[in-house]
């Protein structure tokens, strides 16, 4: 079994991901055209498996045939540079991957072009930022043919695990594990959302930095925590001479595209996805603040800690629903049949989105008859009803109180609107007919028609 891989592009993630080839006795080749970056990462590989090269041609000569090359450099014109040099020297039946944060469609087009030089091609998610990397991420591989059973054994040796499982991804299509990252990415910017909203009313009801740490906190003993939640609770915890880090940032979010690329995906193939949306827009409005005149304040708010909780969960779980049924539908789009149990074991741990509510829906999709969608699995509508009340309520007194919620408020009025017996839509049916004879649709068919409406 060939036991080696080269890695192009040794910055954080690179270097990191190079080390935990290197501690699990896989031997690493590198190339970087720093003489100096490639000494540092060498000299912190405690099990001596790493080899650097400044010359491409070298670096790929140093690695047995059939070679697989891992590149981790910026996506876009990095990405192309590099393959476009590596066509130079890689051969038949190699494997290229772009471990990059690329964008779907861009490595379907890579695909296709690795299929013509007659190399392998595969494009692979990576979740977990720098602490992933180097201790274990999930990975997300989309490929068209077969996977080489050594590359796989090398993936899973580095990849998170859970239940006993590794937090590996294998999915149909050059583009499907950068899809499949994408989606992660977009609920992320979701949940980082609702926990900033939730943030917003804890201050609102006067919990201190201290009192909202607790908050976040105290979700663990319920079952109800995730990474982001345990980081948001660390966040607000922190001091550094005697001032909380959290009151000295500025109020902006910014971001690298991949939410905007969720939100434009989905428009693209016509599904809704209005949390993810209104959680990139949130990061949009942020850079637009104090806009007016005269600034509207927060009013105190009278909070039941409980109601909070369950908005939270609610908004979590109204998020993560919409994003798998997102995967649902790209899948029965491409025929690529992604199982949804296979996609939450990946995301498990490792990853950004890692939480205790990732292993419920795991648990509740395992208890369900296969190949049904999340939506039909009677437990998920169930949690979110019992949360339904509080949700409403709480949100209410804050549209009272000045106190903006966009993505839990999002997430409600998805839920409603995708549960009620009446969809006023027919009326904006009607509207395009009378004005522009655009058709209708009647009850019972398929057909278009134009109505008289004279």
């Amino acid at each position: 079994m060939n036991n080696h891989i080269g890695i192009v592009g040794i910055g954080v993630m690179g270097s990191n991901i190079a080390l935990n080839f290197s501690d699990n006795d896989i031997n690493v080749s590198v190339y970087n055209k720093s003489q100096n970056k490639i000494n540092q990462l060498i000299s912190e590989d405690s099990s001596k498996n790493i080899y650097g090269f400044t010359d491409l041609e070298e670096f790929v000569k140093s690695i047995p045939k059939p070679r697989k090359i891992l590149m981790l450099v910026p996506s876009g014109e990095a990405t192309n540079s590099v393959v476009e040099n590596l066509f130079n020297f890689i051969e038949e039946k190699d494997t290229l991957i772009d471990g990059g944060n690329a964008y779907y469609l861009d490595s379907i087009d890579l695909g296709k072009r690795c299929n013509k030089q007659g190399i392998e091609f595969i494009g692979m998610g990576i979740s977990g930022g720098e602490t992933g990397a180097r201790t274990g991420p999930a990975l997300m591989l989309g490929y068209e043919k077969k996977i080489p059973e050594d590359l796989i054994s090398m993936m899973r040796k580095i990849a998170a695990k859970a239940d006993g499982l590794e937090c590996v991804g294998l999915y149909e299509g050059f583009g499907t594990g950068h899809f499949i990252k994408m989606l992660h990415n977009g609920i992320e910017y979701a949940e980082m959302q609702i926990l900033a909203e939730a943030y917003n009313i804890l201050r609102a009801a006067g919990f201190n930095n201290v009192a909202a740490s607790e908050f976040f906190d105290n979700l663990k003993k319920e079952q109800q925590s995730s990474y982001l939640i345990e980081i948001t609770s660390s966040i607000l915890n922190t001091q550094k001479d005697g001032v909380y880090l959290i009151d000295k940032i500025k109020p902006i979010a910014n971001h690298k595209g991949t939410g905007k690329l969720t939100v434009e995906t989905s428009l693209n193939y016509g599904f809704p996805l209005p949390s993810i949306f209104e959680a990139f827009n949130a990061r949009v409005e942020s850079n637009y603040q104090k806009i007016w005149p005269i600034t509207a304040k927060n009013i105190k708010i009278e909070l039941n800690p409980n109601e909070l909780k369950e908005a939270i969960y609610f908004s979590r779980l109204s998020t993560l629903t919409q994003g798998i049924l997102f995967i649902e539908y790209f899948s029965k789009q491409e025929n690529l049949e992604i199982k949804i149990e296979d996609v939450m074991q990946n995301w498990l741990e490792g990853c950004i989105i890692r939480s205790d509510l990732l292993k419920e829906i795991k648990s509740i999709l395992k208890d369900g008859p296969p190949g049904r969608s999340i939506v039909e699995l009677k437990q998920i509508q169930k949690n979110l009803d019992i949360r339904l009340e509080n949700t409403k309520f709480l949100l209410s007194n804050c549209i009272k109180n000045n106190i903006p919620t966009p993505v839990m408020y999002s997430s409600l009025n998805w839920y409603i609107n995708s549960s009620s017996e009446f969809n006023p839509s027919s009326l904006i049916q009607a509207q395009r007919d009378y004005f522009g004879a655009h058709t209708v649709q009647l009850h019972e068919s398929d057909e278009f028609l134009h109505l008289n409406w004279d």
